[in-house]
């Protein structure tokens, strides 16, 4: 789950030290090791099954096979996972792409360089079985569990609740974690939840889900979940930009060609979770496209992400100098490794 509203204070420091060379931005963090691969440091902001293409790059060798020994930190969050690539401990993050047009408000230089989700990964669960894809009018006078402004499941409700004109949606706030239980006990109707609550509401509360953001395509394809570093890193370190670029392209290619194999993948990584938990939430994301079938982030699914992100006040507005793609995304990276 997504809390977007990043502190200012606390990201305009981590900007300043970037720009002053504090913490070497853009030298990297990148070094040979002994067996001879380049080390390459990346942040993700927590583990999740979000991250699978990057577990997958890992399992498969992918990363090596490019010359490139990963080394992996997990930050806590996705301010902490973006500040280790300006501080210069980490040459890459994965995180919201929200961060990159943020740095640019501040001064920076964050780009983006491939897509880990593609798709705005939320999913409305409820006790009734009745969908309302084709008739959102059927969620005026319910009761909708949230996570607190301003994460992602009371953006994404906010949005739908404006864009559709509908009256009398009563959003309720619990922390993360406790959307299900909140159902369970009465206090909503339906609740917006990610994988792998969205399995667990259908295979263990006796929930249904009843719409998909991911399905709905005005919604996909969406930047969810990044692969962001710095442009100085990218202009001195091609080689090895690439390369991980490349690890993630063939990893979200074996994603969709071995459905199978990702979800056994999936299980290994989170051998605490339930299973067939895993490879519900798994396959439901590879039924919904949320993983992507190429590491380019495409120019539609910048434009859908920031929309929601002009819309809850979190960047400057939609396209404007600091949150065009043009600034934000480097397709070239992603290009290149589709085509090899």
């Amino acid at each position: 789950m997504k809390n977007w509203k990043i502190s200012t204070v606390s990201f305009i420091a981590a900007a300043v030290l970037a720009v002053s060379g504090c913490g070497a931005t853009g030298s990297g963090s990148s070094s040979s090791s002994e067996s001879g691969l380049t080390t390459v440091t990346i942040n993700q902001a927590v583990k999740t099954l979000s991250y699978l293409p990057l577990y997958v790059a890992q399992d498969k060798g992918y990363f090596k096979a490019e010359g490139i020994d990963i080394k992996l930190d997990t930050g806590g969050s996705g301010s902490a996972a973006f500040s280790a690539v300006l501080g210069g401990s980490a040459d890459f993050s994965i995180q919201d792409p929200v961060f990159s047009p943020k740095s640019h408000m501040s001064g920076g230089d964050g780009v983006i360089v491939s897509a880990v989700m593609n798709a705005p990964a939320e999913y409305l669960v409820g006790k009734s079985s009745t969908s309302v894809v084709n008739n959102l009018k059927a969620l005026e006078g319910k009761k909708v569990i949230v996570s607190p402004e301003p994460d992602s499941t009371w953006a994404f409700m906010t949005y739908l609740i404006k864009e559709n004109n509908l009256k009398n949606v009563q959003l309720v706030n619990v922390s993360i974690g406790n959307e299900l239980a909140a159902v369970a006990a009465g206090q909503a109707d339906y609740a917006m939840v990610a994988e792998p609550n969205a399995s667990k509401a259908t295979m263990e509360q006796g929930l249904h889900e009843v719409y998909s953001f991911p399905e709905d395509s005005g919604w996909s394809p969406y930047a969810f979940s990044s692969l962001t570093t710095t442009k100085k890193y990218t202009q001195s370190h091609k080689k090895e930009t690439q390369a991980v670029v490349n690890a993630f392209e063939k990893a979200c290619q074996y994603i969709y060609a071995h459905p199978a194999e990702a979800v056994s993948i999936g299980q290994s990584e989170f051998p605490d979770m339930d299973a067939s938990i895993v490879k519900h939430a798994v396959t439901h994301s590879i039924e919904m496209k949320s993983y992507p079938e190429h590491a380019l982030v495409s120019e539609a699914s910048w434009k859908n992400a920031m929309t929601i992100q002009a819309f809850i006040k979190n960047v400057d507005g939609l396209n404007t100098k600091n949150t065009s793609y043009a600034t934000n995304v480097d397709p070239s990276f992603a290009k290149a490794a589709e085509k090899s």
